[in-house]
């Protein structure tokens, strides 16, 4: 199926199908819910670190995905693993996906672990071909349309530090700047890991590696990497206008029965991190 751009009079075709197909929906609402109640169904998403809102119906082996915010559209097949776990392997859309992202998807199938079910909505797990495999996103599925949504983005990539100088960055900026940094070195140089902030996929950690993020929302967060199921974390209180440095590695070591490496994070101050980040390669 090729991808169309919605107009809302195709929304709402697709949802009275929906309504004509599942009679029971409201019904189910008012029971306490079990994931069997999840198969099929109409829900709405809201991404962390985006502004994007989805409106998906799942029926059977199919599942419609459709794009509020661009108005792309998604074919996804469904296939339940277990009770409360299912696979969505991509058939045709996401025509605005980045090639790298697309690329992943006709590759690996996404698998899903529904953790918690309330009236309102399912928190899940995403991973990616298997649920043993590290996750790449947590998340809230929801039962009905938000009447307000808040602009969920985190942090965005600066790609050209270069520009920052053109924006005049300073204490009275609306965001905070977090270098986040992998040093050099010659022992597992080879094993990339993932970077998360806030439980959101943020960059692959590459050797020798720098990257420079726009965080977008005061608070505390959770910065941590995760290779396999050692993990290292470290907390931020952001405040907009203020610089962070955040250094991953990698030790190599007999540190337990399953791996010689353990995973370390650290927040260090700029005068320390500053001179370290300027000797990886930016990415």
């Amino acid at each position: 199926m090729s991808i169309v751009k919605l107009s809302s009079g195709y929304l709402a075709t697709l949802l009275i199908i929906f309504l004509l197909a599942f009679p029971t929906i409201a019904n189910c609402q008012t029971k306490s819910l079990t994931c069997a109640d999840l198969k099929n169904g109409v829900f709405y998403s809201y991404p962390k670190n985006t502004s994007d809102r989805y409106f998906s119906i799942r029926e059977g082996a199919v599942q419609r995905e459709a794009n509020l915010t661009n108005g792309d559209t998604t074919i996804w097949q469904v296939n339940w693993l277990t009770d409360c776990s299912y696979a969505l392997k991509y058939v045709s859309g996401a025509k605005t996906a980045p090639k790298e992202v697309l690329d992943v998807l006709k590759k690996y199938k996404l698998v899903y672990q529904i953790k918690t079910i309330t009236s309102n909505y399912y928190v899940f797990t995403g991973h990616v071909d298997n649920a043993s495999n590290v996750a790449f996103q947590t998340d809230t599925m929801w039962l009905h349309e938000k009447a307000n949504v808040a602009n969920n983005e985190l942090f965005k990539p600066v790609d050209n530090p270069a520009k920052l100088r053109k924006e005049h960055f300073s204490d009275t900026s609306k965001y905070a700047l977090l270098y986040l940094y992998r040093p050099g070195k010659l022992t597992n140089s080879l094993s990339n890991y993932l970077i998360y902030f806030d439980d959101n996929l943020m960059y692959v950690a590459k050797n020798n590696s720098g990257y420079l993020f726009k965080v977008l929302k005061e608070g505390t967060f959770k910065l941590n990497s995760k290779l396999y199921k050692d993990e290292s974390a470290v907390t931020l209180n952001v405040k907009f206008g203020n610089t962070y440095y955040v250094k991953s590695m990698i030790h190599w070591g007999i540190y337990n029965k399953l791996y010689n490496f353990k995973l370390e994070m650290a927040a260090v101050q700029p005068e320390v991190g500053k001179p370290e980040f300027e000797k990886v390669i930016f990415q």
